[in-house]
């Protein structure tokens, strides 16, 4: 069963490499041609199969199978098979040389059985082959021109035909041959253009999905249709045409293997695809045609071009051809404009879609730079024309309700997303704009108000740091900080606290800026410098409100932490975050602010600091022993070595070909203890105050990093690119 999912895997990959490429290349054949292997030998369960090729004159062997059943009885034999089969791709046969010859030659199929008039050729075939030649079906690879052949000898015992093929055996083989035929021709003659319908029946066999080719076909639902949208479905290549059930959907794609376009297809539609079927990108365009009017790529005044569609509009309007579609470079100069209205919206549209947490507008020396933070790593996106960039940076502040004429300081705003565009999409953009050397750069935090928090398990806690966890929440009083830089996921951490502690009665309040998510059952403040509603004041006002848990978004000056503490120390739980690289160095942060010693370790309850790394994709993750350098850490880190994982540099579909999908988090939790109350009284080191807390069970997060790799979930090189090894250790 492994094995089979493991060819399975591998077709789709080399499908997707296929299929995704406009003009594949003489390269691509290997690929094809493993392809069709896998599904011969799947297919017809045979003990050996050859792959032929012509080039010239001559017949070339490209690809040799032997099933593990002919040495099953002498394992010795393995090797003899091996090097025959390393033998055999060195040799060449002439055209009409031999059975494979004549059927290249003659364009028609050959099927031998152990029959009594055909025993002597099969006798002569086992002192070739090795073994005993029980049946044989050789086909030919032809499209306008024969382009090879396959042959297959043997029926694996175990398929209950005493090792001989049937008619039926022919046929399949037959077909495997003539969809395979198109797509080599495709890659070995770059003057033969398949029709859409030939790629599309290569796709449907090679998936095993069913061929649609007629609207009769399906059944359509036309609400749904609408629904969706025109934009989506042509963005992603993806017709819903029926649902099978209230939150799921039948679709029609041209390339089912595009796992990017499915997973994007079901965020923006919160619809799951549950039945992909198989249609030609001429049958596409005309369910398109059918239900909805035909739109210009290059309209530049359409909701639903896609964002590479509106950028090449823009950047043909500065080519030295002249401008496109009616647009000029003047138009692109202004923030009212409508093609800079609509790249400013598909920007932050794609990146949503895309799953991006900040977009990046930073103007360079020669153009703009557009990149999206995924996964915790910045990824460039478009490239775009300098001009530009005054333009889209005033539409934003426009958005934002920032002072356009200022652009020698920083501003701050907040984006409400779905007052400018007519899709399901409901977000908030937290806008940061800033004066560089090329001019002002503005870098956006998506904050996803659709978005439910996560339960604590799934954060990344280990178990320990769970059980330990839980208890500090449900303590009467006291403070809870966390600590660790932007976008460690300190806020989903709190937000997933506070459900697990939000009950009916518990009164919850929050002063937050901004407000990230919004939580049923809890009183959510949100922070405004300019009518002067800060932190302190907020905190004022909850301590004469009666609460039982209060959280503060960030405490960030000295007020703030005096407040927090006398707070949490009158009766009150109060979670708040602070910016400090580990759990003890916070300690000596909330010092520098002014706060006594003796306040701080009265009031302290826990700190946790954390991280957050990316996860090793599951799917094509690389097992491997750790070794030299990494196994000491490992070792000395949590006294283990073993098996760890490294990501696939080629990647999979599913992690879009980056070994990396999501991300986990690493946490280290120093709560209160008698010697820590201590240590911070007589004011000791960092260091100090870390040896004690360690004592006290607080795992670092080194540790705790080296914990997910050893569990499998990230890998060496992404916890040591974040987190460093303790000297202490």
């Amino acid at each position: 069963m492994a094995s089979s999912n493991i060819a399975g895997t591998l077709r789709r990959s080399l499908l997707i490499k296929v299929i995704s490429k406009p003009a594949p290349s003489r390269e691509d054949v290997a690929s094809v041609i493993e392809l069709t292997a896998s599904k011969v030998v799947e297919a017809l369960q045979a003990q050996s199969m050859t792959f032929y090729l012509v080039e010239g004159n001559d017949i070339v062997f490209k690809q040799i199978y032997y099933s593990p059943t002919l040495w099953a009885d002498a394992p010795a034999k393995e090797k003899q098979f091996h090097d025959t089969a390393a033998k055999l791709l060195t040799l060449k046969i002439p055209i009409g040389k031999g059975i494979v010859g004549k059927v290249v030659e003659t364009g028609e199929p050959v099927f031998f059985r152990n029959t009594e008039s055909q025993a002597p050729f099969m006798q002569s075939m086992a002192q070739t082959t090795g073994f005993e030649v029980r049946s044989m079906l050789t086909v030919p690879l032809k499209t306008t021109i024969t382009l090879g052949a396959i042959q297959v000898l043997n029926k694996e015992l175990s398929a209950g035909t005493d090792g001989e093929f049937t008619e039926k055996d022919l046929a399949l083989l037959q077909e495997v041959a003539e969809y395979s035929s198109t797509m080599i021709h495709r890659m070995v003659d770059p003057k033969f253009v398949p029709s859409a319908e030939d790629t599309a029946r290569f796709v449907s066999k090679l998936t095993d999905l069913p061929l649609i080719s007629k609207v009769e076909e399906i059944e359509i639902d036309e609400k749904l249709i609408e629904v969706t949208g025109d934009a989506i479905i042509r963005r992603e290549g993806i017709f819903p045409h029926k649902r099978s059930s209230p939150n799921s959907v039948c679709v029609l794609m041209t390339n089912p293997l595009d796992y990017a376009k499915r997973e994007s297809f079901s965020q923006a539609t919160e619809m799951s695809i549950d039945d992909v079927s198989v249609v030609s990108a001429t049958f596409f365009d005309t369910l398109l045609k059918k239900f909805f009017k035909d739109t210009k790529a290059g309209a530049a005044t359409s909701d639903d071009v896609d964002i590479g569609a509106v950028a090449d509009v823009i950047s043909n309007a500065y080519s030295a051809d002249g401008p496109t579609a009616g647009v000029s470079a003047a138009d692109l100069e202004n923030e009212d404009s409508a093609p800079i209205v609509q790249l400013t919206n598909r920007i932050i549209e794609d990146a949503y879609v895309s799953g991006a947490s900040d977009i990046h507008i930073e103007p360079m020396e020669k153009d703009l730079l557009i990149r999206y933070r995924i996964d915790g790593l910045c990824q460039e996106k478009l490239r775009l024309p300098k001009q530009v960039a005054n333009s889209m940076v005033t539409r934003l502040k426009i958005m934002c309700n920032l002072d356009i004429s200022e652009r020698r300081l920083p501003q701050d705003g907040r984006i409400v997303f779905k007052k400018y565009t007519k899709k399901n999409i409901d977000i908030d953009l937290r806008v940061a704009t800033g004066p560089m050397n090329h001019g002002e750069k503005v870098v956006m935090r998506i904050l996803d108000k659709t978005k439910s928090t996560l339960p604590l398990p799934a954060l990344g806690f280990s178990d320990e740091n769970l059980a330990r966890y839980r208890e500090c929440i449900r303590q009467p009083y006291g403070m809870i900080l966390h600590c660790g830089p932007t976008g460690s996921g300190k806020s989903m951490t709190l937000y997933s606290a506070l459900g697990e502690v939000n009950t009916p009665d518990v009164n919850i309040q929050t002063a937050e800026d901004p407000i990230e998510y919004t939580l049923a059952g809890i009183n959510q403040m949100q922070m405004s410098r300019a009518i002067g509603l800060t932190f302190e004041r907020a905190l004022r006002c909850y301590l004469r409100m009666d609460p039982d848990i209060i959280l503060v978004g960030e405490i960030r000056d000295k007020e703030t932490a005096q407040i927090a503490c006398e707070a949490a120390l009158t009766g009150h739980l109060l979670v708040s975050t602070l910016h400090t690289n580990d759990a003890p160095s916070t300690v000596s942060r909330m010092g520098e602010m002014g706060i006594e010693p003796f306040n701080i370790s009265a009031s302290l309850v826990c700190v946790c600091a954390q991280r957050l790394l990316r996860r090793v994709c599951k799917n094509c993750k690389v097992p491997y022993e750790l070794s030299g350098r990494e196994k000491s850490i490992m070792e000395k880190a949590l006294q283990w070595s073993g098996q760890a994982f490294k990501a696939n540099p080629q990647g999979c579909p599913t992690c879009s070909g980056t070994g990396y999908k999501g991300r986990v988090g690493i946490h280290e939790l120093m709560t209160n203890s008698e010697a820590l109350t201590e240590g911070i009284n007589k004011e000791v080191e960092v260091a100090e105050l870390k040896r004690i807390a360690m004592k006290n069970g607080m795992k670092t997060l080194h540790q705790d990093s080296m914990l997910k790799v050893k569990m499998g979930l990230t890998t060496m090189e992404e916890a040591l690119s974040n987190v460093p090894p303790d000297l202490i250790l």
